[in-house]
């Protein structure tokens, strides 16, 4: 073969294929849905799992204070620390600024939300508003603490929800 022969075989350059509109292969993107529905699940979980922690927490603090109730039969410090569990729960339970400047009367109407016949501010749990911070606080023990569970139970759902700060 001549040299003019074989330059008669040679073909012209050949562009390479156009690239495709997506660069990625389909097995990265299942790989990366799979990671984002795996992530998302896993969050959605431990927010569960913490919101459930939150109320299994308040119970076992109120019955601790229950208990320690039943150990010194002390009224007094039994409402104050109530009346700061309550505040705790509140402040877990609902957006901060629903509680801004809600002490006295107007405390008392917040934690009767939801409740049927005013106990908070009409019954047992008056002691709540201002009495806590008195000398000697007089008080049916067992009805407050059942108030507080009765409470607890109503606000238990919104501990679960989470709510938006």
């Amino acid at each position: 073969m001549t040299s003019d022969e074989l330059l008669l075989q040679l073909r012209d350059i050949q562009p390479p294929p156009e690239p495709a509109w997506w660069l990625i292969a389909p097995a990265w993107l299942w790989l990366a849905a799979g990671i984002a529905i795996l992530g998302t699940g896993a969050w959605l979980w431990l927010r569960r799992r913490q919101s459930e922690h939150l109320g299994r927490l308040a119970a076992r603090e109120l019955q601790l204070i229950h208990g320690e109730y039943q150990q010194n039969r002390d009224s007094r410090k039994l409402a104050i620390r109530l009346s700061r569990w309550l505040k705790q729960v509140a402040l877990l339970a609902f957006p901060a600024r629903q509680l801004q400047g809600a002490s006295g009367d107007a405390w008392l109407e917040f934690l009767d939300r939801g409740l049927r016949g005013q106990p908070f501010s009409r019954g047992c749990g008056r002691v709540f508003g201002g009495e806590v911070y008195r000398q000697q606080v007089e008080l049916d023990a067992d009805e407050v603490i059942a108030l507080c569970e009765r409470w607890l139970r109503l606000v238990k759902p919104r501990l679960q929800r989470g709510t938006p700060r």
